[in-house]
This record gives structure tokens, sequence and C-alpha cells, in this order.
């Protein structure tokens, strides 16, 4: 066991003492995908509208209900808004056209009372006066939503708006014009909208949801880049100079020099990992734009119970990850076909990455079965708030048990534990 500490240490500090490298593993990562993370929502701004420019919402005649609406709720702020009337609207389509107007994935939003030069508020509250006359009548009053098909950005930007303003500003409809029938009608509470614990779970609902698609795709091709570098210098590199053997040919076991190398190189890709996370929920907060392309909303938040799900789940995958970079490694001679080997599997977490941030269905059971896999299927579970101990308890046991089995077949395979000096 003190032979173990001391490789383990002995690695650590290697890799500590040299500020490149412990800024290239700790830092750099965390760093990069940020920025990736942060240039997406232009990339695709730019390539669905040919600029990097977010484009306002444009809203047509609109009347004071909506103004309020957007004064009192900062959430509705998120969005940045040019307003309109229906001649400069007429006008500006009569010369370019409607399509011309949203084609570069602007969204227009018009209010039409169902009558002309008629109020839209004024329209709306004599509705609800008449339904507390108990008359039974229909509303022709209609907010209308154009976008062009043909843009990405367009869609995302007019369902996101749809979504947090306008179905929003159509339930608080009855409170600002309803009368005496919002006394009576089906919304008997009123929740204030600067309460700071519903307007936190309104964004963590989606900010996480958005997250569970993305971040364990992320921290997963993250593990495996930290594994594999590291095992590629720990054991690829001194294997190929010779260094590797001499050490097996110490008094020291040679088991416990695997067993060392591979707790520090557990222990530097999981910290690598848990600061990653950080940053990246780190950027959600500060991530107030909301953009319909961002990638991290605004909000993200996990409890103590989901944090401590993701931090057993790291090292756990890192362990088996770097038992599986070990049987690439002893099973091949020459460095060229190592290095190319250990990276393969990286095509593999990539393509997981992408069919998790595009899948429209939750994990199914069989996914918890998986090796390695299991483990973006139980964090995604996790930012879901639908974890389950069962998940978790697959996860450990199952990856633990193949990792440690590999252990011992190539501590096997390569007679370690008679290779040792006399």
């Amino acid at each position: 066991m003190r032979h173990i500490v001391t490789i383990y240490r002995w690695e650590l500090q290697r890799i500590f003492s040299n500020w490149r490298k412990t800024a290239t593993l700790f830092l750099l990562p965390a760093v990069i995908l940020t920025i990736a993370l942060n240039i997406f929502p232009l990339l695709m701004n730019y390539l669905s509208t040919g600029s990097f420019v977010s484009r306002p919402i444009i809203i047509v005649d609109a009347p004071d209900s909506f103004k309020q609406y957007l004064d009192e709720n900062i959430d509705a702020n998120v969005f940045s808004y040019e307003f309109w009337s229906y001649n400069r609207l007429n006008q500006v389509t009569k010369d370019e056209g409607i399509h011309q107007v949203v084609k570069n994935g602007t969204v227009i939003c018009s209010f039409w009372s169902g009558e002309k030069n008629t109020d839209f508020d004024k329209k709306i509250a004599e509705y609800y006066d008449e339904i507390y006359s108990g008359e039974h009548v229909e509303s022709n009053a209609v907010v209308y939503v154009a976008y062009s098909a043909s843009s990405i950005g367009g869609q995302a930007l007019a369902e996101q708006f749809k979504q947090n303003v306008l179905d929003k500003y159509q339930n608080d409809l009855i409170t600002i014009l309803g009368g005496e029938y919002s006394l009576i009608g089906s919304d008997l509470f009123y929740i204030d909208s600067f309460n700071p614990v519903t307007r936190f779970m309104d964004f963590r609902i989606s900010a996480n949801s958005s997250a569970s698609r993305v971040i364990p795709g992320i921290l997963m091709i993250m593990m495996y880049y930290c594994v594999y570098s590291l095992a590629e210098d720990m054991f690829a590199q001194e294997k190929s100079r010779g260094f590797l053997t001499k050490l097996f040919m110490t008094p020291v076991p040679a088991s416990h020099f695997i067993i060392g190398k591979t707790l520090a190189i557990v222990y530097i890709a999981s910290v690598s990992t848990y600061i990653t996370t950080f940053v990246m929920f780190f950027a959600s907060w500060i991530n107030r734009s909301n953009s319909a392309m961002s990638l991290l909303p605004f909000g993200l938040f996990l409890t103590p119970t989901q944090l401590l799900i993701i931090a057993i789940a790291v090292p756990v995958t890192c362990f088996l990850m770097c038992a599986l970079c070990l049987s690439i490694i002893f099973a091949l001679d020459r460095l060229q076909d190592t290095i190319v080997n250990l990276q393969l599997p990286l095509l593999l977490f990539l393509a997981d990455f992408f069919i998790q941030m595009f899948r429209a269905t939750r994990p199914m059971t069989i996914e918890y079965f998986i090796p390695i896999h299991n483990a973006l299927a139980v964090m995604s579970e996790t930012f879901n708030s639908q974890e389950k101990f069962w998940h978790v308890a697959v996860l450990v046991l199952l990856n633990s048990a193949i990792a440690l089995l590999i252990y011992r077949r190539i501590i096997r395979r390569q007679g370690f534990e008679s290779n040792k000096r006399k």
C-alpha cells in the first residue's frame, strides 16, 4: 500500500510541478468549452440569418397591457424589441414584402383586436365583461407571430418568444383586463412576478432541461480526453521509451505501479471535470441573454443530492475509461498504433453527444446497463430531477466491476505479479 501511495504522489507531483501541464489539464478544457458554448449561438445565428447580431422582435401596434407586462416581468426582457405601427408595417411590407422582412431571422408579433379602429385592450376588457354578465361570447382578438420557415434562428426565436412571453402574457390578461370576472374566473391565485423563488424555479426548469441534453455529453468527452491523454503520457510514452519495463524490474510489484498511476489519472481527470462543470454552471448564471440558440440557458442549478450523484459518477466513469485505455496500450506494441486506437473512442463519445442532444425521449432501462454510456444516462436524468437510487447503484457496481476485471486481466496477461526482482 505504501508503494501505491508513493507512486500516486510522485505522478501528481510530476504534473503539478509543471505549470503548463497543470493549466492544460485543469484550465484549458474548461476555457475552450466555455468559449465554444458562447460562440455556438453566434455561429448558429450567422448560419441562419447571415449576421452575428441577434435580430430584435418587431412588435406591431402593441397594446398598453403588453407594454405593462414587459415592464413588470424581467424574464420577458431577455429579448430585444422594436415597436412599429401598422402604418409602418404596411409600408415596409408594401416595399419589400413580408417574406423579405422575416427572411433574415426577424420575428414579427402583431396584435389584432378583430375589428378595425378598435383598441386591443378595450376589446379584451369588453370580452371579460360580457362573460361576467353571463353571455356566451367568443373573442376575435388574435396575436399573430410571423417568421421565416427557412430560418432556423427565426423559428427558434419565435418558439422561445411564444413560450416565455406570449403564453404567460395571455394568462396574465385576466388579471390585467379581467375586471370583475377575474374575481370569479378560473385563475384564483396570482403569483408575484417578483418572487425570487418562483422566478428561480421557472428558470431552473427550462435551464436544466436544456442542460440535460448538452452537459452530460460534454463531460463524457472531457473525461475521456483527460484520461487518454494522461494514460498516453504515463503508460504509452513510458512503454515506448522502455522506461516502464525498467520500473517493472524494480523490487516494487509492477501491479503497484499500475494501481498508483491509475489512481493519479482518475484523480486528475475527475478534478478537471469538476472544474469544467463549475465553469459551465458559472457560464449559465452570467448568460442573462438567454438566447434561443444558447446551449446553457440562464438558471442552471442542482440540489446537493444531485451534485453528489454527479460527483460519484465522474470518478467511477474515469476509472473504467482508464482501464479501457490501458487495455489498448498493453495490447499494442507500436506507439503510433496505440495513439490512433486511443483516439477512436472519442468518435463514439462525440456521436453519443449529438444523439443525446437531439433525442426526444428519456434514457431507456437498458441504457443503464451499457458500460460508460450509463454515466451519460444517469447524469442526464439527474439534471432533469429524474434520478433514481438503482440507476446510480448500477452505474457504480457495473462500471467498477468491469474495470477491475480488465485490470486483473492486464496484470495476469503481462505477468506483472511475478515480473519483479527477487
